[in-house]
């Protein structure tokens, strides 16, 4: 047995005592060549060695060399500090060297922006699956670098991965990257390779995980006209925003695009890719539907359609009108850049769409974005126990920013339907009302002071909180002079209300203001300041007796100050008129003061 085992170990022996005066009798030009000729037959490419090469035989019989420079051509260039090619035991006790595997130490590859990574990958995949060459690299921190036609590095990443391959069936990387001070495990497989050849389809599998979030994708992919392919595709981010951040994309919204995950059929070709059977989670947000997307000389195109059940819009803010302490309308200039880097044509449907207190229920809505200008339309939703129709238009000009904004809604309950969009509820009842405006400027205060436009509103069967009016006239046709006290407080209801105003320069004209009652009938005109958000209105309010029919009694008044609190004041030479004790305190003297001289 001891005999037996000593006959087995013998060629071993020899083996080792070979390797070990291999390097001393070897010369320089001879183990160069043998290198050059075992990368040449592991990987199918030239390669120079500038550096020296030595052979060594522990831990592993091995050729090592330095400063090594591989496929240079078209302006890629993999360079290699220290290049180490592993030999296979096997095949080294019959006398022939082949390489096991080959480790590659701080690599560096080198791409100009001019060559397209399409065009190196597909030569590089049918060569493989062309080829009958099998192999095997180990890449430890390795350096990958796309390049400017200036020389500048606009993309770093940092690898470590094996690569291994067979001639004419697959190739597959395991590894991990840092791009962007990121790191992702990646897991690729290529296979059924020899079908690029004839230009038909061959499969991948591949998957990255990373602190960002989670990639995959399995189907088939090809070269035929460019690179082309059909499968199903995962995307998942913990944070869509930080995932945006980390590919240097900015979010449309300064709120929201936090958890986020997209599964899809993908039928991709050249620059463009379609999207079926789509399933997007956003923000707790779960639509389905589809898209296309193309890049058009680097400019994002994004078509689709999306349909939901419930949206909430909350995580994603209200446009900030007012300075933060809410008195004044925002300053902060508007950045509509981000409107110029992409074109977007986005068809929305929901069954119900959530923001803050406000509900829309059967939305169908869309948003176009199309050299560097928005335009958002809901063309009909149920809204505030009515129907809601809007339109907006953002868009760069001279002056700053333009913003066209057309709103109309029908039967709605005016306190609620006013509340959300205007924030004030000092009208009850059920009307219908309609807003357009357009307005420029650098900020919204200065868009606010150009506005130019109009306003119109009708309602019913409802009332004006915050003033009783029938009882205060009630008091002061019995009493003129009794004192009117506190103004504020109470309801005044009406039959009908109506109003008309005409928007110029910021300045909005009260050209018609009516409210009825069976008690009750209400006059104004006058201006509101949108700039200064304060008022100066003057009307009349009169006392109906019970047949419906005017008293004699009208109250002039006049309505100032800010809009969010303003005064209501009485004319007080009404007052005197109406009362009979005034005129023995005044006797003829009254015409002379103008008292009985009518109210301007």
């Amino acid at each position: 047995m001891r005999k037996l085992l000593a006959i087995l170990l013998l060629p071993l022996l020899l083996v080792v005592v070979g390797a070990a005066l291999a390097p001393k009798l070897a010369s320089q030009e001879r183990l160069r060549a043998e290198a050059l000729g075992l990368m040449r037959a592991a990987t199918g490419l030239d390669a120079a060695i500038d550096g020296s090469v030595r052979f060594s035989v522990l831990p592993w019989p091995a050729l090592e060399m330095e400063r090594v420079r591989i496929g240079q051509r078209d302006g890629i260039g993999l360079t290699v500090p220290q290049l180490r090619i592993v030999l296979d035991l096997l095949p080294l006790v019959t006398g022939t060297a082949r390489a096991d595997y080959i480790a590659l130490a701080n690599p560096s590859l080198t791409v100009p922006d001019r060559v397209s990574n399409s065009d190196m990958l597909a030569g590089l995949l049918r060569r493989i699956g062309a080829g009958t060459v099998s192999g095997e690299i180990r890449v430890m921190d390795g350096l990958l670098r796309l390049a400017d036609d200036d020389g500048d590095f606009t993309t770093t990443a940092r690898m470590n991965a094996t690569i291994s391959w067979r001639g004419g069936s697959s190739l597959t990387l395991d590894g991990g990257f840092i791009w962007h001070d990121q790191p992702m495990d990646v897991d690729v497989a290529f296979s059924q390779l020899a079908a690029l050849a004839e230009d038909r389809p061959a499969r991948l599998r591949a998957s990255a995980t990373g602190p960002l979030g989670d990639l995959s994708y399995e189907g088939s992919f090809g070269f035929a006209s460019g690179l082309s392919g059909e499968g199903a595709v995962y995307i998942a981010a913990r944070s869509a925003r930080a995932a945006l951040d980390w590919l240097d994309l900015d979010a449309p919204t300064e709120g929201g695009f936090g958890p986020f995950a997209l599964k899809a059929d993908m039928l991709y070709s050249g620059k463009s890719a379609s999207l079926s059977r789509v399933r997007l989670e956003l923000d707790g947000n779960v639509s389905e539907g589809g898209f296309t997307l193309r890049l058009d000389e680097g400019r994002p195109q994004v078509q689709g359609s999306l349909a939901a059940g419930t949206l909430d819009l909350a995580p994603y803010g209200q446009l900030v009108l007012a300075s933060p302490d809410g008195r004044d309308w925002s300053r902060d200039a508007l950045d509509t850049k981000r409107l110029g880097r992409f074109d977007l044509d986005l068809r929305l449907s929901a069954a119900e769409v959530r923001s803050g207190a406000a509900k829309l229920e059967r939305l169908a809505a869309s948003a176009v974005v199309k050299g560097g200008k928005l335009s958002l339309a809901i063309g009909e939703a149920e809204g505030w126990q009515g129907i809601f129709r809007a339109s907006a238009q953002v868009a760069p000009a001279p002056a700053g920013t333009e913003v066209r904004v057309e709103l109309a809604c029908e039967d709605v309950a005016l306190a609620q339907a006013l509340g959300d969009l205007f924030r004030t509820q000092r009208l009850e009842g059920t009307g219908s009302f309609r807003l357009t405006a357009t307005g420029t400027g650098t900020d919204i205060a200065g868009i606010v002071n150009s506005l130019d436009g109009s306003f119109r509103l009708e309602g019913a069967n409802g009332a004006l909180v915050g003033l009783d009016a029938a009882r205060i006239l009630s008091r002061l046709a019995e009493r003129p002079l009794s004192g009117v006290g506190n103004l504020r407080g109470g309801r005044t209801a009406f039959d009908t209300v109506a109003a008309e105003a005409t928007i110029t320069g910021g300045v909005a004209d009260l050209t018609a203001f009516s409210m009825d009652s069976t008690r009750l009938a209400v006059r104004m005109t006058g201006t509101a300041s949108l700039l200064a958000r304060d008022l100066d209105l003057a009307g009349t309010a009169m006392l109906k007796d019970a047949s419906g029919k005017a008293s004699p009694f009208e109250l002039p008044f006049v309505v100032r100050g800010d809009w969010d609190d303003p005064l209501l004041l009485p004319d007080p030479q009404a007052l005197i008129r109406r009362s009979g004790a005034a005129r023995p305190l005044f006797g003829p003297r009254m015409e002379a003061t103008g008292i009985l001289a009518p109210t301007p």
